[in-house]
Formats: structure tokens, sequence, C-alpha cells
């Protein structure tokens, strides 16, 4: 199988490259450092972050006897690993499971649950989809033609239905059905933020009153062009939810995949898969060595 991620962070890897190249003079002192800071930050990871990853590649650099650019690489590799070495949990998913997948407008929502899907379903997994995003106009009918696509079945809103009992109409079709796995899409508005948070609180609840005989994971989509707005609806949504899990978006089309490290270093949850390109098949389970090789 091709490997993607290096195609899916390669414009991160080029700008992050490219800077190296243009700072590295075969001298390594103080200003390549707050060159390489500058280059980290660039690629979205925030400053204090940048400055301690580059402080212990520091500490590398000075304990070796090479000092070329490609040392230099490896130094800072050598950091970011170390860091993300207990943040790549591995994905247990406990079946028959209910996935609550949430996400503002914009951020490959939709696509990432056909993505699930499919991968669930390539494993063997009887899945079944629920659109309780009842907000957005023709979100159900998307999530309809994704769901033929893959091959998979879908629960949609009767008329006047609100998105809570979607989900628990979607939960007792599940169990009715047998499938391994429930996926229930959520409305992602944020201008009006107290009634999402409410929304997803009610959604959250009725999932875990009535999940018996399945585990519950509660997964948020994020975008990479983002940035560091990324964080701060990461915070957001983790007030409505137990956040089991994270799925970071569009990596392939933002230069900035580095707001992938402050996003796995996180207390709040796991990065889960990455979206390296818009196919089915593009959705990767987060690996930490294969990150810091795509980026650096």
């Amino acid at each position: 199988m091709r490997d993607k991620w290096v195609p899916g962070f390669l414009k991160t890897k080029k700008a992050l490259s490219d800077r190296i190249k243009e700072a590295f003079t075969g001298k390594i002192d103080e200003d390549l450092y707050e060159e390489l800071i500058e280059s980290l930050v660039i690629a979205d990871v925030p400053f204090a972050l940048a400055e301690s990853i580059i402080e212990d590649a520091k500490h590398t650099l000075s304990r070796s006897s090479k000092g070329d650019e490609q040392s230099v690489k490896d130094a800072v590799k050598q950091s970011v690993l170390g860091m993300l070495a207990n943040a790549a949990r591995p994905v247990e998913v406990s079946f028959p499971a209910i996935i609550l997948v949430s996400g503002v407008n914009g951020v490959g929502k939709t696509t990432s649950i056909a993505k699930l899907a499919y991968h669930y379903k390539e494993m063997g997994k009887s899945v079944l989809l629920a659109a309780a995003d009842t907000f957005r106009a023709a979100a159900s009918e998307q999530l309809q033609i994704w769901a033929e696509r893959v091959g998979v079945p879908i629960i949609s809103s009767q008329s006047g239905q609100d998105a809570a009992g979607i989900v628990f109409d979607a939960v007792t079709a599940a169990k009715a059905r047998n499938s391994d796995l429930l996926i229930c899409d959520t409305a992602g508005r944020l201008h009006n933020k107290k009634n999402l948070i409410s929304e997803l609180e009610k959604i959250y609840r009725v999932l875990n009153r009535n999940k018996e005989g399945y585990s519950l994971y509660s997964l948020l989509v994020l975008d990479a062009m983002s940035g560091q707005n990324t964080m701060s609806q990461l915070e957001s949504f983790a007030e409505a939810q137990e956040l089991s899990g994270i799925i970071l978006t569009k990596t392939d089309s933002s230069a900035k995949g580095g707001i992938l490290i402050p996003i796995a270093l996180n207390a709040n949850a796991p990065v889960w898969f990455v979206g390296t390109g818009e196919g089915l098949t593009d959705l990767e389970p987060f690996d930490a060595v294969k990150f810091v090789d795509a980026i650096l």
C-alpha cells in the first residue's frame, strides 16, 4: 500500500525544508536556532512549544560531532518525536460502537464520516449512519449521497424532528439491525455557541443514556488550514461532550501541518485519524513517526 503521509504533508514539508535550507549557512549558532523557531511558528507550532522543541534540539546538536543540515533536521525530528511519544495512542474501538462526530461547518466533517464508514466497512463491520445535522440546508442529502457511495444505510430526519430525536431513532435502528457501528453526524455552526453546545450536550446525553450494549465514542473534526483557531474549537467542543479523539483534515492543502503537534499534545483527546487527501481511502491512523518523517 502506498504510504500517504509524505504526499499528505507535502506542502508543510516543503515550507519547513525550504526555510531550514535558507537558514543553514554551515554554522550552528543562535541565529540558526532563532530561524528554526520561526520556521516552526510559521508552520503553526505555538511559539512557546517551538522554543521548547528547538531548545531540546540544541542540546542534541551540542553533543553531536556533526554540524550539517541533515543533522539539524534529525535533531528537530528527535525532539518532536520525544514530545509525541506518549500522544500517539492506537485507536482501539470496542464493538458494537457508536461514534458521535462533531466539528464546525467547512472542516470536512461529512467527508470524514464517509471515510470512517468506508474504513470500518472494509474491516468487515456493518455500519449505519445517522444524519443529525438538522441546521445546515442539504446536510442530510449530502450524507445520503456519501452513504450510497460507500454502500451503507442511513437514518435521516422526519419532518420537524430534532437532532436528539434522530439519534434516538438511529440507536434503536442500530440495535434492531445488530449493526456493529453507528456513526452520527451533528450540526456545526459556531456563530451561536450557546445553542450549539446545548444541542451537542443533549445529543450526547441521549446517546449515553440509550447506548446499552454499545461503546460510545465522540470524535471532533478539525481543519489543518484553520491554524491556531483549531485549539479554540477544541476547547469549545470539549465543553459539550467527553471527547474520545480527533480527526485532522485537509493536511494535503495546508503548509501549516505543524498544528498537529499541539493538537496531539492537548489533554482533551488523542488524534485518531489524519485526512491525507480527498478520496475515501485517504484516512490514516495517526502515527507519530510517519508524521514527523513527513514534515521533516
